[in-house]
């Protein structure tokens, strides 16, 4: 049987040289054609604007989105109509980053305040949300975060959180005492139903002084109050 050539695109095509940003993955294995990435157009027509696309959308109408995976996305080029690869940050050399000779300092942690079974509050230094934020990349890809479905009648699903997986020791989910397996179904009083209230809620993380999740965990419901300082 001929290999699929998406699959191997996903292995071995050449990285891409465009103009194009993979910031994050939203992938749905049971449903491969619901998964989605997170775009940041980078050359000067995209003015660093962000979309969030699935297959066959196109990205700073340059590429077309062909796979998404765990850790890179398939696209094909449409200048050259050769399948290329997006790779995460966390995919790609950071021995350069590494060698900067003069790197900005490391934002301040986020620090526990009080936690007991039912609630967690957390300060964050102002700074280092900007920090966070200018590094957006680094953020979202602290963790996996894995669509939770309910039946919504029918054939129909709609989404009920997220589920983590993979948070990286040292991470910001890892300081803020997230852990594997917790789901958070709720963000500001808003279902956690998609990945545009995320994005919405992180644009405006500057201008707020207190974000609360809902999480999930072993079945009970927690609180997770992150306040700014």
């Amino acid at each position: 049987m001929a290999p699929n050539p998406i699959l191997w695109a996903q292995a071995s095509a050449p990285a891409s040289a465009l103009p194009i940003e993979l910031l994050g993955v939203m992938v749905d294995a049971g449903t491969p054609s619901q998964s989605t990435c997170l775009i940041r157009c980078t050359g000067p027509a995209g003015q660093g604007g962000t979309a969030i696309l699935g297959a066959g959308q196109h990205a700073c109408a340059l590429a077309e989105i062909k796979a998404i995976g765990q850790d890179a996305v398939v696209v094909r080029n449409l200048l050259t109509g050769r399948l290329e690869r997006l790779v995460l940050p966390r995919d790609r050399e950071a021995s350069a980053a590494r060698a900067e000779p003069s790197s900005p300092a490391e934002p301040v942690p986020p620090t526990i305040v009080q936690a007991s079974s039912s609630q967690v509050t957390v300060e964050v230094p102002k700074a280092s949300v900007t920090q966070y934020l200018a590094n957006l990349p680094e953020l979202l890809n602290s963790t996996v975060a894995t669509p939770r479905y309910r039946d919504a009648g029918g054939v129909h699903r709609s989404i009920d959180g997220f589920t983590l997986s993979q948070i990286r020791d040292g991470s910001v989910a890892d300081r803020v005492g997230l852990e594997n397996g917790d789901t958070i179904v709720a963000l500001n009083g808003e279902k956690l139903d998609s990945l545009d209230i995320v994005l919405r809620i992180l644009g405006q993380a500057q201008n707020v002084a207190q974000v609360t999740l809902a999480v999930e965990r072993n079945g009970e419901l927690m609180r997770f109050v992150i306040r700014t300082k």
